[in-house]
C-alpha cells in the first residue's frame, strides 16, 4: 500500500461545485463559468523555434502571472540550449472595459536577452483578451454530437492575427480558465498556440505553476509489468444512501485480483485502484441543462492536480443521454510515473451522479489493456 499511496492517492478528490468562495473572471470578458483563484492554463507555443512553453495563472480579479518555459533542448547544429523559465507576476484594471495592465514584478530575474520574450507576452495578453471579449458570452458545447478530436471542438473564430502570421482560426471553450481559448491554428491547418494544461492550485504552497514540465522534459520511470491472469470473478458493489427511500447502487465486474481498502475503493496490488462515489449538484447548476453540467465536470476532472499533469494531447471525452466519460493521461515529473486515469460520470438522477474512477500505471495498462477494459465497461448504476 506505500507504493500505492505515494502514486494513487492525488487522484482521489471530491467535487465541490457548490463553492462559498467569490468567483472572478478576466476583465471585460462575459462568461458562465467563471475562474476560481489558483485556476491555471499552460499552453504549447509553435511559433518559436525552439520547443516552448506560457502559461497563465489566476489569482484573483486584479492579479495574474504568466510564465514562458522552454525544456533543454539541442539546435540542428548541435547546441545545447539550456532550460529557460521566466515568470511575471502582474496586475491588472478590473474595471477597465479592456485589457489594462496597471503594474508587473518578476518573480525570476530576467536576462537581457529576454526582454523579446517579456513583449511577446504582453502582446499575447492585449490581443488574446480583446478577441475573447467580441465573442462574449460563450455557448457551451454539446459533446454528445463531436465529431471532431477534443481538441478541435469548440466556438470557431477566425481573425487576422499578425503575432501568428495573418489569418487564423480561434478555438474558444469554456472548460479551458481564464482566456476559454483551446488552440490557435493558421491558415495551412498548423497549430500555432495548442493547450497542453489546465489546472488549479491546491494552496499557497502548490508549485505545480511555477514546477510544470511538458512530458518531453521528464525522465520516465521504467517498469517491467507482467501479463495479468485472470481470478474468480468478483463483483464489485457500492452502496450510498440517498434519502430515506432511495438508495443510489454503483456494480463493476472484476475478479478476486482485487482487494477491498474501504467501503468505497479497490486496488489490484500496487497496479491500479478502482474508486466509487457520488455527488449532487445545485438545483441552480442541474437546471442549466446537460451541456452546462457537462462543462462543470469536464473542467474539474480534465485538469491537473498538484504534480499529475493532465496531457490534453492525449485527453478524450465521450457524452451520451446517461453519462460523461473522461479519458486521461497523467504524469508525475517528480516521479517519472504515467497513469492512465479513466473517469465515468452516471446521471442518476436529475441532480446527481455517480462516479467510477479507474487508474492505473500507463505500462500496464497498455499490456493488459483487454483485462482492464473489460472491468471497465461493466461499471453500472442504478437508483433503488
Amino acid at each position: 500500500m506505500k507504493r500505492f499511496s505515494k502514486f494513487f492517492a492525488v487522484a482521489i478528490f471530491c467535487l465541490s461545485l457548490a463553492n462559498s468562495a467569490r468567483l472572478f473572471a478576466l476583465p471585460a470578458v462575459s462568461r458562465q463559468i467563471e475562474d476560481a483563484s489558483g485556476e491555471y492554463v499552460f499552453y504549447r507555443d509553435n511559433s518559436f523555434k525552439r520547443e516552448s512553453y506560457i502559461g497563465f495563472l489566476y489569482y484573483d480579479e486584479s492579479t495574474y502571472e504568466a510564465r514562458y518555459f522552454a525544456p533543454q533542448s539541442k539546435t540542428d547544429s548541435g547546441e545545447i540550449l539550456p532550460a529557460k523559465n521566466l515568470q511575471i507576476l502582474f496586475s491588472v484594471n478590473p474595471a477597465a472595459s479592456y485589457f489594462e495592465l496597471t503594474g508587473e514584478r518578476f518573480v525570476t530575474p530576467p536576462l537581457e536577452e529576454d526582454t523579446q520574450i517579456i513583449n511577446y507576452i504582453h502582446d499575447l495578453l492585449y490581443e488574446i483578451t480583446a478577441r475573447r471579449i467580441k465573442l462574449g458570452t460563450l455557448d457551451f458545447i454539446d459533446y454528445s454530437k463531436s465529431k471532431v478530436d477534443f481538441l478541435s471542438e469548440g466556438k470557431s473564430f477566425r481573425d487576422d492575427y499578425a503575432q501568428f502570421g495573418g489569418n487564423v482560426t480561434m478555438i474558444f471553450d469554456s472548460i479551458v480558465p481564464i482566456f476559454n481559448l483551446k488552440k490557435i491554428i493558421d491558415y495551412a491547418g498548423n497549430e500555432l498556440f495548442v493547450v497542453c494544461t489546465i489546472g488549479r492550485l491546491a494552496s499557497s504552497q502548490d508549485k505545480s505553476f511555477a514546477e510544470f514540465v511538458p512530458p518531453s522534459a521528464m525522465k520516465n520511470y521504467s517498469e517491467k509489468d507482467k501479463k495479468i491472469k485472470s481470478a474468480g470473478a468478483m463483483q464489485i458493489e457500492h452502496t450510498a444512501q440517498l434519502n430515506e427511500k432511495q438508495k443510489f447502487r454503483q456494480e463493476v465486474s472484476a475478479d478476486k485480483n482485487w482487494q477491498a481498502q474501504s467501503e468505497n475503493m479497490w486496488t489490484f496490488g500496487d497496479n491500479a485502484f478502482i474508486f466509487l462515489s457520488g455527488f449532487a449538484f445545485p438545483k441552480e447548476i442541474s437546471q442549466q441543462g446537460k451541456n452546462f453540467v457537462a462543462a462543470q465536470i469536464m473542467r474539474r476532472y480534465c485538469a491537473s492536480n498538484g504534480y499529475a499533469y493532465s496531457d490534453w494531447g492525449a485527453l478524450s471525452v465521450y457524452v451520451d443521454d446517461a453519462k460523461i466519460k473522461i479519458n486521461a493521461n497523467t504524469y508525475n515529473p517528480k516521479t517519472g510515473r504515467n497513469l492512465v486515469d479513466i473517469k465515468t460520470f452516471g446521471q442518476a438522477a436529475e441532480n446527481f451522479y455517480g462516479c467510477f474512477s479507474f487508474t492505473a500505471f500507463t505500462d500496464g495498462y497498455k499490456k493488459n489493456r483487454g483485462y482492464y477494459d473489460k472491468i471497465i465497461k461493466s461499471y453500472s448504476f442504478k437508483i433503488e
